[in-house]
């Protein structure tokens, strides 16, 4: 679930289009351009809403935004996959314990329990405490087994041994495809996600997919941008680069996923932005992107309106 936590009125479409029509029939502009002028900050206000996006939701256009992306890839990689030189002796232990269970082999898992005592008084997850501490061997192991009931380790023919990865691209993806491409971290399991965690044979193969998945970073929002670019030319209206600059992050996707149809004429004016990815795994129904941006829209043509009509009252009055 993606969250959002901005100081807008969701607004729908037809409040926007009242908002334009107010604004231009005012102030006497010409509908068509600023039907076009606001198609380019609408594109401008959904890379602002769509994630990533800063803490506390918006800024979807600051670096900050980027960096919670960056945030965000490697909380899931780190969920999935854990480097051999990296790992802990509680982890060792877990995995240890975690591989017992599954097996239902009892012996081996006192075995580890009496190895490890030094370990389990430094123990800080609760639940394993009690495993580990109860005096009744045999209670522990079924609390263990019911623990790891949906965990099935990976291991080699010899059972007690994990299989080490010098890839963990498949792996990532195969996550990302599980989990709808989104928040690997949050659905890992019930603080037991060291159990699932595979291991990758340095941590070179970790920071390797790591910075290959940043790269995706802004795919979604480049979507608008494309659209933006494919907005019919102003007709009168003079305005350079409308809405302002856009992040290189965004902007070096070349992916046609953004698409603008439009039909203008003297009478009318119909103009239409799609991002084709821009809901994928229902990123934005989730987050309300598309009535929060209508709803930016319409709060900016009021202030707008209201700052134009201000600004003609102090020229009326100094006449």
């Amino acid at each position: 679930m993606v969250s959002v936590s901005v100081k807008i009125d969701p607004k729908s479409f037809e409040d926007f289009q009242k908002a334009l029509n107010e604004f231009t029939s005012t102030l006497g502009k010409d509908f068509q351009d600023e039907a076009i002028h606001q198609g380019h900050l609408l594109c401008v206000d959904a890379m602002r809403f769509t994630p990533p996006m800063a803490r506390g939701g918006g800024k979807g256009l600051k670096d900050t935004a980027r960096l919670a992306g960056q945030y965000a890839v490697k909380g899931d990689i780190n969920s999935i996959a854990v480097s051999a030189n990296k790992r802990s002796a509680a982890f060792l232990m877990y995995r240890k314990l975690g591989n017992a269970a599954f097996r239902n082999d009892q012996s081996y898992f006192y075995t580890v329990l009496n190895n490890s005592k030094k370990t389990v008084r430094n123990l800080t997850n609760p639940i394993m405490i009690k495993i580990a501490e109860d005096p009744n061997h045999a209670r522990a192991f079924q609390k263990a087994r019911n623990l790891f009931a949906k965990t099935a380790p990976e291991m080699t023919s010899e059972g007690l041994y994990e299989k080490m990865y010098d890839d963990i691209r498949p792996i990532h993806q195969k996550a990302l495809t599980k989990f709808g491409n989104r928040s690997i971290r949050k659905k890992t399991g019930s603080g037991m996600s060291w159990l699932n965690k595979h291991i990758a044979s340095d941590q070179s193969v970790i920071d390797k997919e790591y910075q290959r998945s940043i790269l995706n970073i802004g795919r979604l929002k480049a979507g608008w941008y494309k659209a933006k670019q494919n907005l019919p030319k102003f007709k009168n209206l003079k305005i350079n680069n409308p809405g302002g600059t856009i992040p290189g992050w965004i902007t070096r996707h070349t992916a046609q996923t953004g698409i603008c149809n439009f039909s203008l004429n003297d009478k009318n004016v119909s103009l239409s932005v799609i991002n084709t990815i821009g809901d994928n795994n229902n990123v934005a129904t989730e987050a309300g992107t598309k009535n929060i941006v209508y709803g930016e829209r319409v709060k900016q043509i009021g202030l707008n309106l209201q700052k134009k009509l201000d600004a003609l009252a102090r020229k009326f009055n100094k006449q």
